[in-house]
């Protein structure tokens, strides 16, 4: 006798319909979540997929639970194969559920023992709670986490593994128990469906990052804006200059600076890394580079106008425990001094004032080309303790130092 014998009988039998579409929307998921999953930065600021990860893994658990359940109340077609292979088949699919539980309860750990604690939005609509874990389970549920993504992959083959050898070795028709209208050839499209999304999900987000040049915010392209840098003469700041000249004919250069600039920002939180950057920000520039000293340079930033690349970041960014952009719109920064470091190099002292606060802040920039265009890069390092800027647990575990990064290029005109 066989150690293993195959009902052909029982193999005709179907799952139900509920049983079949829960099937094959878990697997469509699963495909596209793994696919996400592997797709994903280590420690870059990929936000909008992780949220889309989040959302993606917590549609899967909730229908995983409903197909348990609906398993643990609705009695399956019986096996088809007894023996060492119908064990082996039966443990696959256990194994499948403790995965397809698993790996969303251990991510949704992960998410809830961040030292960021970053709000969950159920596909960007529904608020999604965090566990009640502490922080010191974090690395746990994180390794653990990427091992059962490994190991579900594992599954994953197996499963449609066994599925293939009945269908081409054995010929018993079992696809046809999860084919809609009994049909093995949907059974076997919908399994094909399953696979290009796998691949075609990975390789076009992997795509897309190498287009974009990593992930994170794309600097903005060198071409107007509407909301880019204004020229000088927009600001009132400007004005004002423009009535010192009047007054000072021996001023310095004004200069304009020109849309298509940007002005970034990065912090770290271990081994993280967040970027971001302001979308509406304008100057007012009075220097001559041969003569640093009588420079007068004055910066305005739109606080609402951050962004990291995630809607929800990018609300807690703006909000009270971050930037407080509604109590305090705008950050200014005012130069008292300018002086030359090196050729074309300079270093400028002034006055920072973000969330009511004034300190002294000093940066460096370097000019590059000639005349009257010249092309401006710099960059300065923010305490943004000293501005309250990270307040609560939701800024637990972020650098004290805010780099911060310009470039743009800019006109002069003779005074």
């Amino acid at each position: 006798m066989k150690l293993s014998t195959i009902d052909s009988a029982a193999a005709q039998q179907r799952y139900s319909t509920v049983a079949i579409l829960l099937h094959w929307a878990i697997a469509l998921a699963l495909a596209f979540q793994l696919a996400l999953g592997f797709a994903m930065p280590k420690n870059e600021s990929g936000f909008a997929l992780y949220q889309l990860h989040k959302s993606v893994g917590i549609t899967i658990l909730l229908l995983t639970l409903a197909r348990l359940a609906w398993r643990l109340t609705h009695r399956p077609p019986p096996a088809v194969e007894r023996g060492f292979n119908g064990f082996l088949a039966k443990a696959v699919h256990v194994l499948l559920y403790v995965f397809m539980i698993g790996a969303p309860l251990t991510g949704w750990a992960v998410v809830s023992t961040s030292r960021i604690q970053v709000p969950t939005m159920f596909w960007g609509a529904i608020p999604w709670p965090h566990l009640p874990l502490s922080h010191a389970v974090h690395e746990i549920a994180e390794e653990g986490h990427e091992l059962l993504a490994w190991i579900g992959i594992a599954l994953f083959l197996l499963h449609v593994a066994g599925a293939l050898r009945h269908q081409f070795l054995v010929k018993d028709g079992l696809l046809k128990r999860m084919g809609p209208r009994g049909s093995a050839g949907l059974a076997g499209l919908l399994a094909a469906l399953v696979v290009v999304v796998y691949f075609g999900t990975g390789m076009k987000i992997s795509s897309d990052v190498v287009a974009a040049g990593g992930y994170g915010p794309k600097a903005p392209a060198a071409v107007p804006s509407p909301t880019a840098t204004p020229t000088v003469e927009a600001t009132p700041v400007a004005e004002e200059i423009e009535v010192a000249e009047e007054e000072e004919p021996a001023s310095p250069l004004t200069w304009a600076i020109q849309r298509g600039g940007r002005l970034g920002f990065t912090v770290t939180s271990g081994s993280d890394t967040y970027k971001g950057s302001f979308s509406d920000w304008s100057g007012a520039i009075k220097f001559d580079p041969e003569n640093p000293g009588s420079a007068d340079i004055r910066m305005s930033i739109n606080l609402a106008s951050a962004s990291i690349g995630d809607e929800t970041m990018d609300g807690m960014l703006v909000g009270a425990d971050f930037l407080a952009a509604s109590a305090n719109p705008t950050a200014t920064w005012r130069s008292s001094s300018v002086t030359q470091t090196g050729p074309n190099r300079f270093r400028a002292d002034g006055t920072l004032s973000l969330k009511g606060v004034s300190k002294p802040q000093s940066l460096t920039f370097r000019l590059s080309g000639e005349g009257l265009r010249r092309h401006v890069e710099g960059s300065a390092s923010i305490d943004r303790n000293a501005f309250s800027v990270g307040t609560g647990e939701t800024a637990a575990g972020l650098g004290g130092s805010v780099a911060l990064n310009f470039a743009f290029d800019a006109t002069g005109r003779e005074p």
